[in-house]
């Protein structure tokens, strides 16, 4: 027979705990299990008065629901808290029962605003810690790069007076368009896949100028400086190699190909020796371009020529250039720049590079398909930060929550092994003790 359930619910029920309806294996059960929020308190004291006015939102609440945003990747608080209301794990995760009445999203709006981007900093810092402290982290080789993120501003509004989001800025995106958005710059342990430091800027920044400070932010996690880092094109300068030459760091960045900006037929500068020892280059056919000073319109680069006697009278010239003499135009960086080329030709480096996508590409992928990076959800650049931090502190549990699963896990076969191992020993004795002579008389 057909029947058709009244779905009133008006009659006061007695439910057992909340955590009782949460699985043991639910997402958020094994994060709270490696959460630690209690530095929360103390690290956002200055920002609420200890004796007066009303009675505020736990902060440790508003860092659970900001957390819960970063996990699901949820753009708006609105739907935040509308998700919040019906899911019972979400509530039992943040503390409240069900009669509670939830925080307004207003609230937490301006909880950020008050709150600022140094807790969710410390959140971060202290994600590193804890997945240091389990000995997950490696901290031998290092990959870094920069991934853009739409900015949540139309694009006629970019860097104009009006503007919504005044720290938005055009930058060319995966597709090869230019859009309106932000820059996040990302150091990435090798083994463990643990995010060591997140920065994020306008997307028209370049970001092989930052390798250094990034590097130097890493390493300051770690206890000993990494061995190699890891990076695409953009970060092959000189000036990078130098550093991290002088650093004791092996740069695996691969230099783009040398051209020569007046003609395709005529020599270019990677056909030029150059000769570290004495500063100077040595031509195809054995002549020295000697250092001359800086060039004029850029301190930054030096120059070097080979005389008018020795182009005059050299057969390879048309080769090499059309004027009285050959001039060549280098960064003060060159000799680590050449040294770099040459390195990129082994075997070695190029192993190492080849780990280098599926380690700082699956992170991007990761964050912008499962954690709302691939946009804004809020506009300014320290809001912009505050997104990219927390999804980078969740993604460093996720970390730690898969080792301990798998730590959990070995520990309970482990003892299940023990216990059937006593099992049998037990047998064994029994055994032992019926068929023995004193047992018989």
């Amino acid at each position: 027979m057909q029947t058709r359930r009244e779905n009133s619910q008006q009659q006061m029920t007695l439910l057992p705990p909340l955590e009782s309806f949460i699985p043991d294996d639910h997402p958020l059960r094994k994060l709270n299990a490696v959460l630690d929020l209690s530095f929360i308190h103390k690290a956002v004291r200055e920002c609420y008065c200890q004796n007066n006015g009303r009675p505020s939102i736990d902060p440790e609440v508003i860092i659970r629901l900001f957390l819960i945003q970063a996990i699901e990747g949820i753009p708006h608080v609105r739907d935040l808290m509308r998700q919040v209301q019906v899911n019972l794990a979400y509530r039992w995760f943040i503390g409240y029962e069900l009669h509670e009445d939830l925080p307004d999203h207003s609230s937490l709006s301006k909880a950020l605003s008050r709150l600022g981007d140094n807790i969710f900093n410390e959140l971060f810092e202290h994600s590193i810690a804890e997945c240091k402290r389990s000995k997950l982290i490696d901290g031998k080789v290092l990959h870094v790069d920069a991934t853009t993120i739409r900015a949540d501003i139309d694009k006629d509004r970019v860097n104009k007076p009006e503007s919504s989001d005044k720290d938005a800025r055009f930058g060319r995106f995966p597709d090869g368009t230019k859009k309106p958005g932000y820059k996040q710059q990302t150091v990435v342990d090798d083994t463990s896949r643990v995010i060591l430091e997140v920065s994020a800027e306008p997307a028209n920044i370049s970001e092989g100028s930052d390798l250094s400070s990034a590097v130097s932010k890493a390493s300051a996690r770690l206890d000993s400086p990494p061995e190699v880092v890891c990076a695409d094109t953009a970060y092959a300068s000189g000036k990078n190699a130098f550093i991290c030459s002088e650093q004791c760091i092996q740069l695996v960045s691969p230099p783009a190909a040398a051209r020569n900006h007046h003609s395709h037929e005529q020599f270019t500068i990677e056909q030029f020796e150059y000769d570290d020892d004495h500063d100077l280059f040595i031509c195809p056919t054995g002549k020295k371009l000697l250092k001359e000073g800086c060039k004029e319109d850029n301190k930054g680069r030096w120059k070097y020529r080979a005389s008018v006697s020795d182009c005059r009278c050299c057969p390879r010239k048309p080769q090499c250039t059309r004027a009285a003499k050959r001039t060549l135009y280098v960064s003060g960086y060159h000799g680590a720049l050449v040294r770099l080329r040459k390195e990129s030709k082994t075997v070695e480096f190029k192993a190492l590079y080849r780990r280098r996508a599926p380690v700082i590409e699956g992170i991007f992928a990761e964050s912008k398909q499962w954690h709302g990076l691939a946009r804004a959800w809020r506009r300014g650049l320290r809001k912009m930060r505050i997104q990219c931090l927390l999804i980078a502190s969740v993604i460093n549990f996720k970390r730690l929550m898969c080792a301990m699963s798998s730590i959990t896990g070995f520990l309970s076969m482990f003892t299940g092994i023990m216990e059937e191992l006593l099992a049998v020993l037990r047998l064994i004795q029994v055994t032992e003790c019926k068929i023995s002579p004193a047992c018989v008389r």
